[in-house]
């Protein structure tokens, strides 16, 4: 009778598990926009709790006025690194765009001059122009500008929402802590705060950790390809490192441009340029990132792009870019409140019983 007893409780435990899962991916699909931001106003006040608490420490202000110092800073720094580099990046940004198109067609033209680049080429859709709707000229071209504007004002609000809400929970995180934790079993708060802290931790380990990867694989990469003479040097090393944010399938973003940028200089300068990458990549890869994953925060390589991969699917580009934070958020979840608190109690109390 009370094997059959704990049976139906493992199943019922099972099935309210896949449940809960099954629905978080429904609320991800269906409320994707919402939760992500609401996601990324935590991580933001995240990194602005974790800046304060430091300034803090090493000054005699209060928690308040740090992050008000913080938030100042950060806006100066921005700021400040924009105005120094924008008329460079700018010039470069314009070159580049031009640049682009001219080396597409060159390699449209040297595919074409072989019996296997022609194949390659008459495997690519043509996309053309469609600047003019069927519902007459200029339409097309209204839509297509009305949507970049619709697209951008929505991203820029996104953001302020994102800053925003960042700020708000960062000044006052203890009564956003303590609201949430209300919810549930007075008995279980104290668990759900530990948990929580674990959270915001897991959370800042990975910024500076994935901070340091941009920094670092940006200035390397712009450093060699000016050593190498490529064009617009400034420019793809931006690129690179800020596109490593992505782990995986950032790198490889980055490196497209970068090849269709040498590729007028000749295949050997191809090629130096993908070595150049890819040696950025190794170091990375095999070097920087396990050092900081032993000081910060280490996350199985394999779930994160199945992650990726998942959360690209259900919600595009956003699910891309939040997956790594959010899986090692999740990762922390699952094995304190559920392989700890559930799975190896019951392992204790089986053990015990016998």
């Amino acid at each position: 009778m009370e094997q059959t007893t704990s049976f139906a409780r493992r199943a019922a435990t099972a099935a309210f598990i896949s449940l809960l899962i099954a629905t978080l991916f429904l609320l991800i699909g269906y409320a994707a926009s919402f939760f992500f931001l609401v996601f990324g106003g935590i991580t933001f006040a995240v990194v602005i709790s974790g800046l304060s608490h430091f300034v803090s420490q090493k000054t005699s202000l209060s928690y308040g006025l740090s992050v008000g110092l913080v938030v100042l800073l950060l806006v100066a720094l921005i700021g400040g690194t924009i105005w120094a580099l924008a008329p460079t990046v700018s010039q470069q940004v314009d070159q580049l765009a031009q640049s682009l198109p001219q080396s597409v067609s060159r390699l449209k033209t040297t595919l074409g001059q072989s019996e296997w680049g022609q194949r390659v080429l008459d495997g690519i859709p043509e996309q053309p122009g469609q600047l003019l709707s069927s519902g007459g000229p200029g339409k097309g071209v209204l839509s297509q500008v009305t949507g970049m504007v619709s697209s951008t004002l929505g991203g820029l609000v996104n953001i302020l929402i994102v800053l925003i809400t960042g700020i708000y929970l960062a000044s006052n995180p203890g009564a956003y802590r303590k609201g949430f934790t209300r919810l549930f079993n007075p008995s279980y708060r104290d668990r759900l705060l530990g948990v929580m802290d674990q959270c915001y931790d897991t959370l800042k380990n990975w910024f500076i950790s994935r901070s340091i990867t941009m920094v670092v694989v940006g200035v390397v990469t712009g450093i060699g390809l000016a050593l190498l003479g490529v064009p617009f040097a400034i420019v793809l090393g931006i690129l690179a490192g800020v596109l490593n944010f992505i782990p995986n399938l950032g790198p490889y973003i980055a490196l497209a441009p970068a090849l269709l940028v040498a590729f007028p200089q000749g295949l050997n300068q191809v090629l130096y340029v993908f070595i150049l990458y890819m040696g950025v990549q190794s170091l990375e890869g095999y070097v920087l990132t396990p050092l900081l994953d032993k000081r910060f925060v280490s996350m199985p390589p394999a779930l994160l792009l199945f992650g990726q991969v998942l959360l690209g699917i259900l919600v595009g580009l956003v699910g891309v870019l939040f997956a790594s934070p959010l899986i090692a958020v999740l990762l922390v979840i699952v094995d304190e409140l559920y392989v700890k608190d559930r799975l190896e109690k019951q392992k204790g109390g089986n053990s015990s019983s016998s």
